[in-house]
């Protein structure tokens, strides 16, 4: 009487063979690394194209805004405004130029703010 625990050889060659290992990962600890860092450039993400359009429509109402009042006789108090609006506007442009469009977004707000003042009757 045989075995049947034992096997033959005809019963290995109808045995499944298992697929191949995962590749190992990589362990990286304490953020090192040794492969290159990689920037994008191009298009941003949908976040970052709204952020761009806010700043661009606040900037375009700011402007506005300082036409409206390009011919008023305006005092000393309004004349400075009209200075810190126009260093916000630039501020916010190199912002947005440099990627920083939240900070670009902050100042065409104040921007903006300052100059719906202005504008008040």
């Amino acid at each position: 009487m045989s075995d049947p625990s034992a096997s033959t050889g005809a019963e290995n060659a109808t045995t499944p063979t298992l697929p191949p290992c995962p590749t190992p990962k990589k362990v990286v600890r304490n953020g090192g690394s040794a492969e290159p860092s990689i920037q994008l450039v191009g298009g941003g993400t949908a976040e970052q194209t709204a952020q761009q359009h806010t700043i661009d429509q606040l900037t375009a109402t700011t402007t506005e805004n300082l036409k409206k009042i390009e011919g008023r006789q305006l005092d000393p108090t309004q004349q400075d405004m009209v200075s810190q609006i126009k260093q916000f506007m630039d501020q916010s442009k190199t912002a947005a130029a440099a990627g920083d469009l939240e900070r670009g977004n902050n100042l065409a707000m104040k921007a903006r703010l300052l100059s719906d003042e202005l504008v008040k009757p």
